[in-house]
């Protein structure tokens, strides 16, 4: 709240205790042994209420006096108008090169981050408002909200993307696309079969004689739909972590990154695209591998894992964005994955370990993810092609500090938004040319209990 809504809750407040006091003094003369049990109640009630009172007004207090210091340094400082052209604003952080390297741009960006966060910081502790925390210029476009916050400015905020992006094991790999509105629609080739007169949603091909017409084919589409949703990170830090600048602004952006990273990647993994992206543990596409007759419980063998990649469409077969996402439990079980040849006793193993410690089955990576389900469980591996899931985005991330919420603690709040939706572009598994066992870029196995 302003100070203006402060002021006026103060008053609120101030007239209900005024009104409870008079209804405590009306009961109190009545004797103690007159009182009916609804009287004798409300006299309990009342002294509650008056108690909660007290406490609302002494945060009323504190945060009407903690506005009206910021608006008084404000005052003296000099109005800085919100939306005016301050270009002449030295920018967060040091001056870099465009030559720069990729260490030094890193360190500059996490020192303006720093620096903003310090300047919030003494604003809250009526140390003078830095004019950059109230301008809304171009390139650095901050400004005030009606709790006392400040957005962190642009130049600062796409660190935190990058951030994501580059360190996501799942978002590194998922085919992204910016959008400019909040929703997008795709129209896509209706395929779930590779039969004659099915493939690309009704296109079929014919050999046919100098002269002749081949017979037209209708094509059908499917329209995928996408709105974007939001996802946020709040953390505080303390004024311990406030003295440096550097170190504050690299604990930030590393601090949102890694948790805008999993809310992210662990819808993309299952989310039920419910206000958040769908995930292909729930997508229609997704295939399931049954467990092996007899087969123990919460085991993995050669046998689940040859009929994973059978249900491996040819195309994501030979693709480089084509992973095993797998949960930790699983490590034990990839040195029991050998096949034995023949009756010589010698077993050749499904799993291989690269020159840089990758786990490797059939050639592809393992990624071990904490989203993954615990062994025996779907979802514990899957084999994926992550370009086959689209996500979607807009703009950056935003951001904004307050030391309001937590001024008591001498602590710092922070959050920051996302905007972004997602789900693999297969509509369904699809049936191949040849054999009836469907296809996805998407398999796990049933659960092996």
């Amino acid at each position: 709240m302003g100070i203006k809504e402060l002021r006026q809750a103060k008053a609120d407040n101030e007239a209900a205790e005024k009104a409870l006091k008079a209804e405590g003094r009306k009961l109190m003369a009545i004797a103690a042994d007159k009182r009916t049990p609804e009287q004798a109640a409300r006299m309990d009630a009342i002294t509650a209420e008056l108690d909660a009172k007290a406490d609302e007004a002494a945060v009323i207090a504190k945060d009407l006096a903690f506005a009206e210091r910021v608006a008084a340094d404000e005052r003296a400082q000099g109005t800085v108008v919100l939306g005016q052209n301050n270009r002449e604003l030295k920018p967060w952080g040091p001056e870099v090169a465009a030559t720069a390297s990729k260490y030094q741009q890193d360190e500059a960006r996490h020192v303006a981050l720093g620096q903003f966060a310090m300047a919030v910081r003494a604003a809250g502790l009526g140390k003078g408002v830095d004019d950059r925390l109230m301008a809304a210029a171009t390139g650095g476009g901050t400004q005030s909200d009606s709790n006392l916050g400040f957005a962190i400015p642009q130049e600062v905020a796409p660190g935190i993307e990058r951030e994501m992006y580059d360190g996501g094991q799942i978002l590194s790999r998922v085919d992204t696309r910016t959008i400019g509105g909040n929703t997008i629609a795709y129209n896509m080739l209706d395929e779930t079969s590779r039969a004659d007169g099915s493939r690309q949603g009704g296109v079929l091909g014919y050999w046919v004689d100098e002269g002749t017409a081949p017979t037209a084919s209708t094509t059908k589409l499917s329209r995928m739909e996408m709105k974007l949703r939001k996802v946020g990170a709040f953390g505080v830090m303390t004024d311990e972590l406030l003295s440096d600048a550097a170190a504050l602004g690299g604990e930030l952006e590393q601090a949102f990154a890694a948790e805008l990273i999993f809310q992210v990647e662990n819808k993309i993994f299952r989310g039920n695209g419910a206000a958040a992206p769908l995930g292909f543990l729930n997508a229609p596409c997704l295939v399931s591998i049954s467990k092996e007759t007899n087969q123990a419980a919460a085991t993995i063998n050669g046998t689940n894992i040859t009929k994973m990649i059978s249900r491996l469409p040819a195309s994501s077969r030979n693709s480089p964005s084509t992973v095993w996402l797998a949960n930790v439990d699983v490590t034990p079980q990839m040195a029991e994955l050998v096949q034995p040849i023949g009756t010589s006793g010698v077993r050749y193993p499904y799993a291989s370990v690269d020159d840089n410690g990758t786990i490797r089955l059939w050639g592809k990576p393992v990624l071990f993810v904490e989203y993954a389900e615990t062994l025996g469980t779907v979802g514990d591996l899957v084999l994926a092609d992550l370009k086959k899931y689209r996500l979607i985005r807009k703009g950056g991330v935003e951001q904004a500090s307050s030391m309001h919420v937590y001024f008591a603690q001498g602590e710092q709040a922070f959050r920051a938004f996302y905007r972004v939706d997602g789900q693999p572009v297969p509509r369904a598994a699809v049936t191949p040319f040849k054999g009836s066992n469907t296809q996805s870029p998407f398999v796990v196995l049933a659960t092996r209990s």
